[in-house]
């Protein structure tokens, strides 16, 4: 997870406004690494609770924080996470970390009441199964969708998660806003700003809808309502597949993105080099279209040699349209060009190969 670390702590030091102190809940501490690199590295947080249930796991925090000296900033609770949040409802926090073992959503309530209007919830997902068709019924049950099979599977399981959260919000008069999101290794993250009222809550409402997709031609395209639905799939007559609901939002505030990028140089890790690429595809993926596609995938499908991703993207870019790499997948690119016509250039990248 210390991938997941350093993207936490930039993307603490670069979302807030300058000035502002913060107060940090990591509810799920384990060995209290998170909380001290919130304090140390992220220099606009002012404290953090360091909560775990686990009476082992929070000796061992308690360790982590002497050996760093950080006793007067962050303090060790043992305390079951949705017990301690809801214990601060009225003494609410800027940032509320959640990093469970699976899913974070018997959490997701607890955390949007605990977190300060304009604050944000961070939750990870790592029950990655249900989250990309692996298990319907546990996605269904955990997270109240419905999850299909797909190539693009990893976007598919952040916008689920964010839906999830969607809808939890909504039902206490909470709305949020998706400032980052990533998919790296075995899990799923999220950093949503919370924004409190029925106004914010209904706007986000709106952004929620379905993926209907053709696992034969790789078709996909976002619904905002069951009605618009089409059940046959327009390129070759096969039966569609329907998801979700799913959030259909922006993944990334774009000028956080940039923040980020512009606070690389001062971060130290051994996993830089991931950290600048997805931020750089991030940066570019900011005004492409939903749902990522993969050349591999398009290239047994139409039964073609796949075309390198930067011929791709290049041939994209010079017909008119938007176009990216995407940080899920090597081989994947999102572009705002209709199916129809993403599938004659392929078809003509391959013959020139």
């Amino acid at each position: 997870m210390s991938l997941g670390r350093d993207l936490a702590v930039l993307f603490a030091a670069s979302f807030f406004p300058d000035g502002r102190r913060l107060r940090v809940c990591d509810a799920m501490t384990g060995s209290g690494v998170r909380a001290v690199r919130y304090v140390l590295e992220s220099l606009n947080v002012a404290s953090v609770v360091a909560a775990d249930k686990n009476p082992e796991a929070v000796e061992a925090a308690r360790r982590t924080i002497q050996l760093n000296g950080l006793e007067k900033k962050v303090a060790a609770v043992e305390s079951d996470a949705n017990l301690l949040l809801l214990q601060h409802m009225q003494d609410r926090f800027d940032l509320v970390d959640l990093d469970p073992f699976g899913s974070p959503a018997p959490y997701l309530e607890s955390a949007l009441r605990a977190t300060e209007d304009g604050g944000i919830v961070a939750a990870t997902a790592t029950d990655m199964g249900p989250l990309t068709g692996g298990r319907p019924a546990a996605c269904f049950r955990k997270y109240g969708a419905s999850a299909i099979r797909t190539e693009f599977e990893k976007e598919v399981a952040l916008r689920i998660l964010a839906s999830c959260l969607t809808a939890i919000a909504s039902r206490i008069e909470i709305g949020i806003e998706v400032a980052f999101a990533h998919a790296s290794d075995h899990y799923a993250r999220i950093y949503a700003t919370v924004r409190k009222g029925k106004a914010s809550a209904n706007e986000s409402a709106k952004l929620l809808g379905f993926l209907e997709y053709c696992p034969k031609c790789l078709m996909r395209k976002s619904v905002s309502s069951l009605e618009s639905i089409e059940w046959v799939c327009k390129g070759c007559g096969s039966k569609a597949q329907i998801g979700g609901p799913i959030w259909l939002g922006p993944l990334w505030d774009g000028d956080v993105v940039q923040r980020m990028v512009q606070r690389t140089p001062t971060v130290s890790s051994s996993r830089l080099s991931e950290i600048q690429m997805i931020l750089s595809r991030t940066a570019e993926e900011v005004d492409n279209s939903s749902f990522y596609y993969r050349t591999d995938s398009f290239a047994r499908s139409l039964r073609i040699r796949p075309p390198r991703i930067a011929r791709v993207v290049e041939a994209l870019r010079n017909s008119g349209h938007q176009a990216s790499r995407t940080h899920f997948d090597p081989k994947g690119f999102r572009t705002n060009m209709k199916f129809e016509e993403l599938v004659v250039l392929l078809r003509g990248l391959a013959e020139e190969a």
